[in-house]
């Protein structure tokens, strides 16, 4: 199943493109907004309950076991693989953009669970960490390196349905933008600031990305499911930005 169309020679019109390849981008934060709200809400419910585990620093943080945190977790870890079957069956009926918002809607709850929370459950033992993968961290360089290979593969050989391949890529998006950060400073901490790192990668990767997604969205995309990939591109371009420069 073809996903979308490519081409040196895009036949969209300026109205398709600003349509498909930037308008979706309202539906994008809004989703988001809700998300990170309900997120931000049971945070503030849990923080005065007793800690699911003890206090402790995990790969160079502390961990905030906020039973609450775990509550949003596993319901969003679920919820997330129920959306992305219904953003499956969306696409299969082809409806691309239900399918679209459904599948962005999924893997954002699926970082949120796994990128956000997961890694706040480690359990300290007295000779070792058994912890959940902060996947952010430098540590999941390996991961990624494996993930980036399995993506490729997966979508030079189509293996995923249009509702399932954006459920796939707002996840990883959504964790490789904050591997380009925080997971690369360990590479440079010996010549800088954390701070000045996070602002100073995440402007210029944030405005490359943003390019990128521009460019791709005039001159490369031929069909919707093309336009709506690049928003999603746009998207995460302006979250690099937010994560590095304003530091959210």
């Amino acid at each position: 199943m073809k996903h979308f169309a490519w081409s040196k020679e895009a036949a969209a019109s300026r109205r398709e493109i600003i349509k498909e390849g930037i308008l979706p981008m309202g539906g994008i934060l809004g989703i988001t907004a809700i998300l990170v709200g309900i997120f931000a809400l049971c945070l503030y419910l849990g923080s005065g309950m007793e800690p699911v585990i003890p206090v402790h620093v995990d790969d160079g943080e502390t961990v905030d076991p906020n039973p609450m945190r775990m509550a949003f977790m596993i319901c969003g870890f679920v919820l997330s693989f129920v959306l992305a079957y219904f953003a499956d069956r969306r696409g299969k009926m082809g409806q691309i953009l239900p399918a679209f918002f459904i599948g962005y809607t999924g893997g954002t709850l699926l970082w949120q669970s796994v990128g956000e929370c997961a890694w706040h459950f480690s359990i300290e033992c007295e000779d070792y960490l058994m912890c959940f993968p902060h996947i952010e961290g430098a540590s999941a360089i390996f991961l990624v390196i494996i993930t980036t290979i399995l993506l490729v593969y997966c979508s030079r050989h189509q293996s995923f349905s249009w509702g399932v391949w954006v459920f796939v890529l707002s996840f990883v998006g959504n964790w490789f933008g904050h591997f380009v950060l925080i997971g690369t400073y360990p590479l440079v901490h010996s010549l800088m600031e954390e701070e000045i790192w996070f602002k100073g990668a995440g402007a210029i990767l944030g405005v490359l990305t943003i390019i990128g997604a521009l460019l791709l969205n005039i001159y490369a995309a031929k069909d919707t499911k093309a336009r709506l990939c690049c928003c999603l591109m746009l998207y995460f371009g302006i979250g690099i930005i937010v994560t590095g420069v304003a530091g959210i």
